[in-house]
């Protein structure tokens, strides 16, 4: 090879490092998760102004929840009203998909299948399959493009704490099975595979070594906080704790070559603790004990 033609691979080699950067990956995609908020609406300001924020920038966002936001037994006010709010609440930050926590379950099948035609994102669980005729009110997966990016989403719930005699008619599945089969059925080219599970991080760890090909495994129900993710081969696991108390926030890239999925930096951001109008779910309550009262008293009439 002559000199001038050496000269001009390193200068091709330049202009494509220059275009590409010197990593060569794509360009991050952030993905934002919360898990466990069980009606703790005093910090949900403070979740939205984050997200609002993380948008600001311009990067490609995925917001996801692992479960468990609509309900909580610890908190019989707020359990009055709070679920529509809290629906409208996470159709208002635009989260993109939310496992089906076994605290939704406790609301009974029609309740929970009225909370979830107000979602404006999709419920996931792949790993409670109802018999034909039988419409349950989640699915098991969805496929979501941010900003160019196909993202594969697929829910899985525990086993534990689910009320089964609410749902005689949904079969449980071993998560990982569960998961196999949904992959199995990708039928579109699909750049990362996301699994939003209300399972708790050991759990998880145990899922994606029986299914590496999953990239990313956001959790819920243990309330754990991993401030580091635990990798298991390429796969990253996060959890953001509880409450709303810290909004996840895990920054990756996919090298273009290889396919290969690379950490750039996760975070549990801390949130600020607001008061609620707790005066909300008194009026409520009283007005559903009013409305109770009433019912009886023309009965017995």
């Amino acid at each position: 090879m002559t000199r001038a033609a050496r000269l001009g691979l390193i200068v091709l080699a330049g202009i494509a490092l220059a275009a590409g950067g010197v990593s060569g990956l794509a360009r991050p995609l952030e993905i934002l998760y919360t898990n466990d908020l069980h009606l703790r609406f005093a910090r949900l300001d403070s979740i939205r102004r984050m997200i609002e924020h993380e948008r600001a920038s311009g990067e490609p966002i995925l917001l996801v929840d692992g479960g468990d936001a609509w309900q909580d037994f610890r908190t019989p006010l707020a359990a009055v009203w709070g679920a529509d709010e809290m629906v409208q609440w996470m159709n208002d930050v635009g989260y993109d998909a939310m496992a089906i926590g076994n605290h939704e379950l406790y609301w009974g099948s029609d309740r929970l299948a009225e909370l979830a035609e107000r979602a404006s994102f999709s419920i996931l669980c792949a790993n409670l399959e109802a018999p034909p005729g039988f419409a349950p009110p989640f699915v098991s997966s969805v496929v979501r493009s941010v900003d160019g990016i196909r993202i594969f989403l697929v829910g899985v719930v525990t086993a534990y704490h689910i009320p089964y005699p609410d749902f005689p008619w949904l079969r449980y599945i071993a998560p990982a099975r569960a998961i196999q089969a949904e992959i199995a059925a990708i039928a579109e080219p699909i750049d990362l595979i996301v699994v939003v599970g209300h399972i708790p991080v050991a759990q998880a760890v145990g899922i994606v070594r029986e299914v590496p090909s999953i990239d990313v495994f956001v959790t819920g129900h243990s309330h754990e906080e991993t401030h580091e993710p635990v990798r298991v081969g390429k796969s990253l696991v996060v959890q953001s704790g509880r409450f709303g108390e810290r909004l996840g926030r895990l920054v990756i890239d996919i090298d273009e070559a290889t396919g290969e999925l690379n950490l750039v930096s996760n975070d549990l951001l801390k949130t600020e603790n607001a008061p609620t109008a707790s005066g909300r779910g008194v009026l409520q309550f009283m007005t559903v004990v009013t409305a109770l009262a009433l019912t009886i008293l023309l009965v017995l009439l």
